[in-house]
């Protein structure tokens, strides 16, 4: 019967993969040129959540723990901490932030857990900010999504959807104005302001701007495709169809649900 390999095995893997009898690529690995792999991992763990495959998912939740491990192993070699540290140390964090489980404090709703979160964290790092230390290497959505949470959190915040939609009309006019006024950065900066407000209300309406996007960047993909097998049939090039024609066709694929 083939053994279930443990977190022990896998860390015993990687030091021999990084021993002197090891992998030359892994070896030869450091902390910033493994940077890309964590990040290409976790976005394929993303995807395969968002197909809902169990297979594939188990698959890429391995990869991205390979990679911890990876990077864990690295430090470990230079005497700073090994993968049992980064282990022990999220234990602890998880137990102080969650006082309601694991305490006596008592809370009810998932948004009191939310703001006991940020006010414990506020609390183990009073020098930092209330925004957090959110990621500047995060997509620019998913970003702003996270710091304007966080302030909701503090109180700096609209009360309803209606308030966040006046300032998304608002931001609307003034992007309005600024390409009137032919002004690129000013442009720029309003066009920027009319996203975030556009985040706000995502926030507002429990939707993920950046799932959003990546939705409507999709059934743009299957739209457009649809025109260019349509015109394929018709035999034409696209280059040779009109802005009406090629309209038409869209209307079309919209009407048969591709989406």
């Amino acid at each position: 019967m083939k053994k279930t390999a443990n977190i022990k095995d896998l860390v015993e893997l990687m030091r021999r993969l990084r021993g002197e009898d090891g992998c030359p690529w892994d070896k030869k690995q450091t902390p910033q040129s493994l940077t890309t792999y964590i990040i290409e991992e976790a976005y394929e763990l993303v995807e395969a959540i968002e197909q809902g495959e169990p297979e594939k998912i188990c698959e890429e939740l391995g990869d991205l723990l390979f990679q911890i491990v990876f990077q864990s192993q690295i430090f470990s070699e230079r005497g700073q901490f090994n993968l049992y540290d980064v282990i022990d140390r999220i234990y602890q964090k998880m137990i102080y932030r969650h006082p309601h489980v694991f305490g006596d404090k008592r809370v009810e709703k998932p948004e009191e857990v939310k703001k006991q979160w940020v006010e414990l964290k506020q609390k183990s790092h009073p020098q930092k900010s209330a925004l957090g230390d959110v990621p500047r290497s995060l997509p620019a959505l998913l970003r702003a999504r996270r710091i304007t949470d966080n302030a909701s959190q503090v109180g700096f915040d609209w009360e309803n959807t209606e308030q966040v939609l006046e300032k998304v009309e608002e931001e609307w006019k003034e992007l309005k104005k600024a390409l009137q006024s032919k002004e690129q950065t000013r442009i720029a900066e309003e066009l920027g302001d009319l996203l975030f407000a556009l985040v706000n209300l995502s926030r507002f309406v429990g939707v993920n701007p950046e799932t959003a996007l990546k939705l409507a960047t999709e059934r743009f993909e299957k739209r457009f495709a649809y025109i260019e097998q349509q015109a394929k049939k018709l035999g034409k090039n696209l280059k040779e169809m009109t802005l009406k024609e090629m309209d038409a066709l869209w209307e079309e694929a919209k009407n048969k649900g591709i989406a």
